[in-house]
């Protein structure tokens, strides 16, 4: 094909048509239309680990929040979508231990079991077991632990987000 003026002046028009009519793409997901709010009570916690509740409830109020595809709102009768969660356990493997039986790397696993509810038509949406983990080398302090617990909330809360915002 020569391009010449006539032949530029017709693909240009084609092409704009073709990008403005033909694509659509919206990030809100595979949820219908009607569900806007959600609302996050407090999650448990069967761990007793101080103060994880709080860090993980915030934490997923936050990513929510970020990802602007639905309103958090607090009162949960009034929200679409209600998600409650618990904290069922952190565990601790070990993935690393020298011949001499010390231990080089562990993994620290947190556990949530989640569940968000359709508040409508008081279907589930979602629900199961949601974990993953952060890693400590050595044995480890204080300090490392929460760190490794703090890894797996932040890979547990997209999790979350991505199964309610995907609609799985």
């Amino acid at each position: 094909m020569i391009w010449d003026k006539k032949n530029i002046i017709l693909i240009i028009p084609l092409t704009f048509l073709l990008l403005t009519h033909c694509v659509k793409y919206s990030f809100k997901g595979a949820l219908p239309s009607y569900l806007k709010t959600i609302s996050i009570p407090l999650f448990e916690d069967h761990t007793a680990w101080a103060g994880l509740k709080e860090e993980v409830t915030t934490k997923v109020i936050d990513a929510f929040i970020r990802d602007n595809t639905l309103s958090v709102i607090e009162d949960e009768e009034s929200a679409d979508l209600l998600l409650e969660g618990t904290i069922s356990r952190i565990q601790e493997k070990y993935v690393a231990i020298t011949p001499e039986e010390n231990v080089e790397e562990k993994q620290i696993w947190v556990y949530i079991n989640a569940k968000c509810t359709n508040t409508k038509t008081e279907d589930d949406l979602w629900s199961g077991t949601v974990s993953d983990f952060g890693v400590v080398a050595g044995a480890g302090t204080l300090d490392d632990l929460n760190t490794a617990i703090t890894d797996a909330v932040d890979n547990i809360v997209e999790d979350i987000v991505n199964k309610t915002i995907a609609a799985w």
